[in-house]
């Protein structure tokens, strides 16, 4: 393993809750920036593909780390969001558009201020770590 990929993983590993939601933001968000990059070049298709699939599977897991019994109305809505999101980087994919993601990556910067600030005010703790959490989600890279 390179030194680069050695301490990302480091840093994962031995990250808070609050921060691991903030690197799956970031790692979404920059899938979806370099997916954006590429979209207008055909020869790029599989550039763009891979990046909007992989900010489709961060989305998909922070939609499975929903807790419904804590979360109660804000994780259903939640869920409602990302859910869409998901949809909305399918359909700009499939027809190589720039403006379903557009959208989406503007909601995940403003999803992502908002979970910065309720980590600075609540503490790192937050959100409650799942205990159950098997996840094998790669967000390194």
């Amino acid at each position: 393993m390179n030194p680069y990929s050695q301490y990302k993983e480091t840093q994962i590993l031995t990250a808070s809750p609050g921060k691991l939601l903030l690197m799956l933001y970031d790692a979404a968000i920059s899938s979806m920036e370099q997916a954006l990059e590429f979209i207008n070049e055909k020869g790029k298709y599989d550039v763009v593909n891979r990046n909007l699939v992989k900010a489709q599977e961060i989305i998909g897991e922070l939609l499975a780390s929903l807790d419904f019994k804590v979360g109660g109305e804000f994780a259903k809505n939640m869920q409602s969001l990302y859910a869409y999101m998901i949809k909305r980087l399918i359909e700009g994919n499939l027809r190589k558009e720039a403006e379903p993601i557009k959208e989406v990556l503007k909601y995940m910067k403003e999803l992502r201020e908002s979970w910065e600030v309720a980590v600075k005010k609540v503490g790192s703790d937050f959100p409650k770590k799942n205990n159950n959490d098997s996840s094998g989600l790669n967000i390194s890279g």
